[in-house]
């Protein structure tokens, strides 16, 4: 395994009442943890369309910085990243441990799959990793007046 830290995010929706109860408890129970805790409420905004959508999956021998540039990737393409799991599975005799990535990343644009798939196989091939994308497009439903 790499480093001796993680990132725990937790989006929460619900009552005001709800969400307050967890504000107060979670400090307390960081402090009886020894864990930093960073909380920050935001509020609701409206959902751009988001007429792409973008799975891949990945396996390759666990190295620093290998989930950044797969992350990078979206970015370079101006996708938002919806889902992102990752799994290490240990090293075991005579074989490095292994890193299985999937993101599943949305853009507000329709996507030619013919740029970032061959994007994705370059930094797979470069990163000597095996796998797999799939790009969705969406019709788009346009609203017209009275309906």
């Amino acid at each position: 395994m790499l480093g001796k830290e993680f990132t725990f995010i937790m989006l929460l929706s619900g009552s005001s009442n709800s969400i307050t109860l967890i504000e107060s408890t979670l400090p307390l129970k960081g402090a009886e943890m020894e864990l930093l805790i960073v909380m920050k409420r935001t509020e609701s905004q409206a959902r751009p369309p988001m007429p792409s959508t973008v799975w891949i999956k990945v396996e390759l021998a666990d190295s620093p910085h290998i989930i950044e540039r797969f992350t990078a990737l979206f970015d370079a393409h101006h996708m938002n990243i919806a889902e992102l799991v990752s799994k290490t599975q240990p090293a075991t005799s005579g074989h490095p441990s292994t890193l299985y990535i999937q993101i599943t990343a949305h853009s507000p644009e329709t996507l030619n799959g013919a740029i970032i798939e061959p994007a994705f196989h370059q930094l797979c091939t470069e990163l000597h990793a095996q796998g797999s994308i799939s790009v969705v497009n969406y019709p788009q439903h346009e609203e017209k007046d009275g309906e």
